[in-house]
C-alpha cells in the first residue's frame, strides 16, 4: 500500500500565497495587512490531519499586488512539489489571473485555487468553507485547475469574480487558447 492510499492527505500539497482569507486587522497602523498565515489554524479547527510540512507559505500578499515574477514563484513550487494535488490560497481579485498562468505550464496535477471574501481573523468569514470545499474537490478531481468558492468548483478558464454581486460565477469560455489544458466539458 503506498503512503497516498493510507493517508490521502499525504499526496496533498497547500501553498500560501496571502490573499483576504489570512489578512488581519492592524490597530497600529489602522488597515489590513499580513502578520503570519492563518492556515493552520484552519486546518486545526476543520481537524484535517495535514502535516505542518505539506503547508508552504510562499508569499503573504494582496493578490492585486502580486507581479509576474509572484507568479513565476508560485508555479515554480507547484512544478517542484512532490505531491499531485494542490492547494493554493490566494486573493480574489487576480485569482483567475494566477490560475491562468500556472495552467500554462500544463502539470499533471491536480491544482484547486482558494480564497476568501471575508478576513478568517475577523469571524463569519467564508475561508473555512472554501478551504473544506477546495479540499474535497482537490481529491476527487482529474488534473487540471480549478477554483472553489461559493460552494461551487469551477475550471479556471470558466470562472470570474462578480465583484457586484460578492462572490464567483461561470462564464462562456473566454480563454482562447485552451488547447494547452485539457479541461472537464
Amino acid at each position: 500500500m503506498s503512503p497516498a492510499t493510507a493517508n490521502p492527505l499525504a499526496d496533498i500539497r497547500l501553498l500560501v500565497t496571502g490573499g483576504t482569507i489570512d489578512k488581519s486587522y492592524s490597530p497600529v497602523e489602522g488597515a489590513l495587512g499580513f502578520s503570519r498565515t492563518h492556515v493552520l489554524a484552519m486546518l486545526q479547527q476543520a481537524r484535517v490531519g495535514l502535516p505542518d510540512a505539506q503547508v508552504q507559505t510562499l508569499l503573504l500578499k494582496d493578490s492585486l499586488d502580486l507581479t509576474p515574477a509572484d507568479r513565476d514563484t508560485i508555479c515554480q513550487a507547484a512544478a517542484a512539489a512532490v505531491e499531485n494535488h494542490l492547494l493554493i490560497t490566494h486573493g480574489t481579485d487576480t485569482m483567475v489571473e494566477t490560475a491562468q498562468r500556472l495552467a500554462q505550464e500544463q502539470l499533471a496535477k491536480t491544482v484547486v485555487f482558494v480564497g476568501a471574501l471575508v478576513p478568517y481573523a475577523f469571524g463569519n468569514s467564508d475561508g473555512l468553507f472554501n478551504l473544506g470545499l477546495a479540499f474535497g474537490a482537490v481529491q476527487l478531481l482529474p488534473p487540471g485547475v480549478y477554483v472553489a468558492m461559493n460552494g461551487r468548483i469551477f475550471p479556471w478558464h470558466s470562472v470570474r469574480k462578480n465583484k457586484a454581486l460578492g462572490m464567483f460565477e461561470s462564464t462562456p469560455n473566454s480563454h482562447p487558447n485552451l488547447a494547452s489544458q485539457k479541461h472537464p466539458s
